[in-house]
């Protein structure tokens, strides 16, 4: 491949289209994230090196570090299998989270914690956006991200919990349940708030809430917890009760 020099070129402007889109096709910057994400078996549709395949310029005007890294690769965006196959593990959802830290950060958490996947409901940003896929520093590589309706969700007929300081404080679902975060400002929508579980993270009264993240954290945690100790949570018993 010769040194691309021009920003009419049609590779540049494919892969600047991926990294403003993120739509069919997404593009991973850094040679580790690249070598790990192939050897996933990500189809990667172009390699490129800075100063051998793009110029240095334009190289740097595609990198999203401010320190760019020598490599960034294209590839076709990734398809899963269904994530409700999976009755032994629990199910993460993202409502309407916006902001792309966020959103990365809680696709590492639910790859710390052996979730089956993440469900991305209407609103939240895309876990293939350059900022999410740096926030979850390489699990996305590792947890199945699929894109649903509310409505869609909901035909699933699993178990809604979200985390909401109005409810009880119980125990998070440890299997065969969806566990919803909404968005930072307004919470989880009134379709998903009306057929969920309200679960409160019990805390002092110094803070109000918790980022949407943190909340994410302890209850993920705590559904692992659970799921490695064979326990029923008591929040089977509160769904029972709905």
């Amino acid at each position: 491949m010769a040194n691309v020099t021009s920003r009419q070129n049609p590779l540049y402007k494919r892969i600047r289209r991926a990294i403003d889109e993120h739509a069919d096709e997404i593009v991973i910057e850094g040679p580790k994230a690249v070598d790990d994400a192939i050897a996933r078996g990500w189809k990667a549709i172009h390699v490129l090196h800075r100063d051998v395949d793009l110029s240095p310029a334009l190289f740097d005007s595609l990198a999203e570090t401010k320190t760019p890294q020598s490599v960034i690769g294209l590839f076709a965006r990734p398809s899963f299998a269904d994530l409700f196959s999976d009755r032994d593990r629990i199910v993460v959802a993202l409502d309407a989270v916006q902001d792309p830290g966020n959103v990365g950060t809680i696709v590492r958490l639910a790859a710390a914690f052996d979730a089956t996947g993440v469900v991305l409901l209407p609103g939240s940003a895309d876990a293939y956006g350059p900022k999410a896929i740096r926030a979850s520093v390489g699990a996305i590589l590792t947890v199945p991200v699929v894109s649903m309706s509310r409505e869609e969700l909901l035909a699933r007929d699993w178990p809604l919990f979200v985390a909401d300081g109005s409810g009880k404080a119980i125990d998070p679902p440890s299997r065969g349940a969806v566990i919803v975060f909404g968005n930072e400002g307004g919470g989880v929508s009134h379709e998903i708030a009306e057929c969920a579980t309200k679960i409160a993270i019990p805390m002092t009264k110094k803070v109000e809430s918790l980022n949407v993240a943190a909340s994410a954290a302890i209850l993920l945690a705590r559904s692992y917890a659970l799921r490695s100790w064979g326990r029923t949570p008591s929040s089977a018993r509160a769904a029972k009760q709905r």
